[in-house]
């Protein structure tokens, strides 16, 4: 069996719905994490392939970037949002959630070369939404459920296409190793399947946490999947820029 790990996010539910029902659910076994577990996972062989955080692909020893669809926007994204009580410029500390790398280096980066902008960092709260910080960045549905509650919402999304003019990718589908003959075809017609039935999917996987129109709005609208080559420009643009 093959070891797929996926994020239990809104943004994967016709990935994961795809994956079940397609007939390549027989060759894997499927199971859920962070996106920064699903990172530690690939990295140290605790998985075969994962949804994973694009910035921590090139850190692993080997990596191949498999089929066609990724975690991306062309637009306002609506889960990867910095959220203060202040307008950005008056921005003094930010509470970073850890669970995707990915997105803390988006916003450490646009805060310090888009909005030139020099806050401290501190962890999101254990307690979050318990406890709500000055300024956070939130991810995944975090960020559904709980950026409206401050006056000022930055997108990141929307502001990295704005600064640069191209796409992001928030996260890849990616294998640790080569893989048999024919699975990641497979693998790729599963999400492409997934993504086809979307009410299907999103009736079967998204639970209750979020009304059917407002998943599938998020799905259709802020999330775009394909993994083209505006998508590849715009990822390694953003490598390029964090490792500078």
């Amino acid at each position: 069996m093959i070891r797929v790990s996926v994020i239990p996010y809104l943004n994967t539910t016709p990935f994961v719905y795809g994956l079940k029902q397609n007939a390549v659910s027989e060759q894997i076994a499927l199971d859920f994490a962070t996106p920064a577990q699903a990172a530690h996972r690939l990295q140290h062989d605790l998985c075969d392939v994962a949804i994973v955080p694009v910035a921590a692909v090139p850190s692993l020893p080997y990596y191949e970037i498999m089929g066609t669809h990724c975690i991306g926007a062309v637009s306002a994204v609506a889960s990867v949002l910095l959220c203060s009580r202040t307008p950005v410029e008056q921005i003094r500390e930010v509470a970073l959630d850890h669970e995707s790398r990915t997105s803390v280096l988006l916003a450490r980066l646009l805060l310090k070369d888009y909005w030139q902008a020099a806050p401290h960092y501190v962890p999101l709260p254990a307690d979050f939404p318990k406890q709500y910080p000055q300024s956070a960045v939130l991810i995944g549905d975090k960020a559904l459920l709980h950026g409206r509650q401050y006056p000022y919402v930055y997108d990141l999304a929307e502001h990295w296409i704005r600064w640069t003019g191209k796409p992001f990718v928030f996260a890849a589908w990616v294998a640790n190793k080569v893989l048999p003959n024919g699975f990641a075809a497979l693998f790729d017609q599963a999400l492409a399947y997934g993504l086809a039935h979307m009410d299907e999917a999103i009736a079967s996987e998204a639970g209750n946490r979020f009304p059917p129109a407002f998943a599938k709005a998020y799905l259709t609208k802020n999330i775009s999947f394909s993994l083209d080559e505006e998508k590849y420009q715009g990822l390694r643009l953003f490598w390029d820029k964090i490792r500078t």
